[in-house]
């Protein structure tokens, strides 16, 4: 209805929890960081379901997946994301990245050349059957509040 609508700060989460809500469909939205001072890798996931957030945040304990610098962080993620919903009893799920792997790897796009991505890939398989998965890229750094904050948490672990 006219004037009932506000366009501030807060409308464009509201909507997005709204529709998790509606959907019964959890959306995360994950990020990776990496501090080049100590090698160490984070995650951050901002998780929204039934109008509730949830944040993690997590650093990476895999020396190999390191090497990957803060790829490695963004698979942990979204990985992390996924074993939530499932823990959870949820069937379907949104995940929100800015790094295009994310869902590449898993969907066959992209070749895993790096044990890492295998095993990103070999999870993914594992839980398909269990999980409805849609991947949603976003572009990193641009405004988008929930990205911004998986950011924030990812680094929040290691800087």
């Amino acid at each position: 209805m006219e004037g009932e609508s506000s366009q501030d700060d807060d409308s464009p989460r509201e909507e997005k929890t709204k529709a998790v809500a509606e959907e019964n469909c959890a959306v995360a939205y994950v990020d990776g960081s990496f501090n080049v001072a100590t090698g160490d890798y984070s995650c951050g996931v901002v998780f929204l379901y039934q109008g509730q957030e949830e944040t993690m945040a997590e650093k990476g304990k895999d020396e190999e997946l390191a090497q990957m610098r803060n790829v490695a962080g963004e698979i942990l993620g979204s990985q992390l994301a996924m074993e939530h919903a499932i823990a959870l009893g949820i069937k379907k799920i949104k995940i929100v990245h800015d790094y295009q792997g994310i869902a590449s790897w898993c969907l066959g796009e992209w070749k895993t050349n790096k044990e890492g991505t295998r095993a990103y890939k070999q999870f993914y398989d594992s839980i398909k059957d269990r999980l409805e998965v849609q991947f949603v890229k976003v572009t990193g750094h641009s405004g988008d509040y929930y990205n911004d904050r998986a950011d924030e948490l990812a680094k929040s672990v290691i800087f």
